[in-house]
């Protein structure tokens, strides 16, 4: 799950990368995040709600076909000075990620040894 402590974690560049988020943080980093583990991810209430029902259906998983687009980026935009909210092709735009958020998913060996 995404989540974790990066305070004052600020980007200075978000781009769509190919099938990654490509964040260049004020500190010199960088982070490529896969667009499929945000959607997957999404913060919000509803998307928890649907994680969390699957966790508890035991261990056979149904399969369905997700809509096009699921994963693909329509456009995003600031919310406030601390996040972002992405609005997905197939519609959905119920998630605000914040920075801290975003810096904590980061996949690279630096960010998962904090």
């Amino acid at each position: 799950m995404i989540g974790g402590t990066f305070a004052g974690s600020k980007p200075r560049n978000l781009a769509i990368a190919g099938p990654d988020l490509a964040i260049a943080w004020a500190d010199g980093h960088e982070s490529y995040l896969p667009l499929a583990r945000l959607r997957t991810e999404c913060p919000c209430a509803t998307c928890r709600a649907e994680l969390e029902r699957d966790r508890q259906a035991g261990p056979l998983r149904v399969v369905t076909q997700r809509p096009e687009g699921r994963n693909r980026v329509a456009r995003m935009a600031p919310v406030g000075a601390y996040a972002i909210q992405i609005v997905w092709e197939d519609g959905h735009d119920g998630g605000i990620y914040t920075y801290e958020l975003l810096r904590a998913a980061c996949p690279c060996a630096e960010c998962a040894a904090r």
